[in-house]
């Protein structure tokens, strides 16, 4: 599924315009995105849960050759999906 159809479900479950329903479903990821790139947490019950990670230096090697390089940490994305996604997803 894409935003397309994510919002073309949403709009015919709650009855709205496609339009109303991708305002909608932008303004959500929006909301998660801002709250990720400012370093909080966003949690949704029975959902899951965005945070940001915090990934430590280390060294790497460039596969060309074999040389050791440096890897820069990095801030990451990371979703965990709540108990009872897993649990419907496990069932499927």
């Amino acid at each position: 599924m894409n935003r397309l159809e994510l919002v073309e479900r949403v709009a015919e479950r709650n009855g709205l315009s496609k339009a109303q329903a991708d305002r909608i479903v932008v303004s959500v990821f929006d909301e998660i995105i801002d709250s990720v790139v400012n370093g909080e947490s966003v949690t949704l019950i029975g959902f899951g849960t965005f945070k940001p990670i915090d990934c430590a230096p280390r060294t790497g090697r460039n596969p060309a050759t074999g040389e050791s390089i440096a890897i820069p940490s990095v801030r990451k994305p990371k979703f965990i999906p709540g108990t009872y996604f897993k649990d419907l997803v496990n069932k499927a």
